[in-house]
């Protein structure tokens, strides 16, 4: 929002059939909210935390702030929803689900066994992720990622600058309605690489271990550089009607 400040609302929950049990439980979570200098940080811990609850507990951020807020989000067991950011953003998960839309600027994201699901993402962008898919649609800027099992759908928009991604045991489709427009350069080391059959391939490398194929883009100057090499893993490049709002 437009506001120079930061909105925190806090949802704390307990589930268990008998409500003594929960309120009892409930009231032993704790949140803490502190300021060093330019840094707000906020989390939420439990009194005799190593000691398992009866009732299903969980906690809910709503925070809203400056666009232009540098955000760094540390999640488990949990989902993270972020939307209309343009600063910097770091984001570290475990066993949870990162929903990003809207956001530009420098972003950094680690996962483990927690998908990730971005829209109109813009910037210079890390991503590192292992046991998590990743689905990204209109994707500009430069991105690096690196992906050990898991699923990789990727819908580059005219905006991209660059993509590079390394991935190991995982499937990886570049997704858009003119695939032309990019030029490619896709590895598979035991695996295959699949193309439209429109597209004019060179192939740099056919061997029953390696299938490596270029692609450049006819009659243009300008265009943006796609690498992807897989490892016990296919790659694909699909074309795909043009989505509709």
């Amino acid at each position: 929002w437009a506001r120079p400040e930061i909105s925190v609302r806090l949802e704390i929950e307990a589930k268990h059939p008998d409500l003594e049990t929960a309120e009892a439980e409930l009231a032993s979570v704790n949140f803490v909210a502190e300021r060093l200098k330019n840094k707000i940080y906020l989390r939420n811990y439990r009194q005799g935390g190593d000691t398992p609850t009866a009732s299903i507990l969980s906690v809910t951020y709503h925070i809203t702030l400056p666009e232009a807020c540098p955000v760094y989000v540390k999640n488990y067991f949990g989902t993270a929803n972020i939307s209309n950011l343009s600063n910097r953003l770091r984001i570290f998960g475990e066993f949870s689900q990162i929903d990003i839309d809207n956001v530009q600027g420098l972003i950094d994201i680690r996962t483990r066994f927690g998908d990730i699901i971005g829209e109109r993402i813009d910037g210079n962008v890390t991503i590192n992720a292992r046991r998590s898919d990743i689905t990204l649609y209109e994707i500009a800027g430069n991105y690096t990622i690196n992906a050990q099992y898991g699923v990789l759908e990727l819908h580059p928009a005219l905006g991209l600058l660059g993509l590079d991604i390394n991935a190991e045991k995982s499937e990886v489709h570049l997704v858009g309605d003119q695939p032309e427009l990019f030029a490619y350069t896709l590895t598979a080391t035991h695996g295959q690489v699949t193309t439209p059959s429109n597209l004019r391939l060179l192939d740099l490398e056919d061997t029953p271990e390696v299938k490596r194929v270029q692609i450049r883009p006819p009659q243009q100057e300008n265009f943006a550089t796609i690498t992807v090499s897989v490892t016990f893993g296919d790659v694909h490049v699909e074309r795909t009607p043009a989505r509709t709002y």
